[in-house]
């Protein structure tokens, strides 16, 4: 069960950090004033350095595969053991 959760914490950064990027990346595109555009790319920089150490994480633990269509059968069958523990 730890496993699971570690993984499903990782994942769930992953997730959130890559919508931080976007927004972030809209926001410096739209930004007028050169300290709030160097205040922005200090964020931006930060959450890319954020989502390498998450990847690198997530591949040491074989939580991610470098192979696609292995990393879909992967994430099926952790969706259907998912499913089966909120099952009643």
């Amino acid at each position: 069960m730890k496993a699971f959760n570690d993984r499903f914490i990782a994942q769930d950064l992953l997730q959130d950090n890559r919508l931080r990027m976007n927004m972030l990346a809209d926001c410096l595109n739209l930004a007028g004033d050169g300290k709030l555009c160097d205040e922005l790319l200090l964020h931006l920089t930060y959450s890319v350095q954020l989502e390498e150490r998450l990847l690198k994480l997530c591949l040491d633990k074989g939580w991610l595969i470098g192979d696609a269509s292995e990393q879909w059968k992967e994430d099926i069958k952790w969706a259907r053991k998912a499913r089966q523990m909120i099952k009643p």
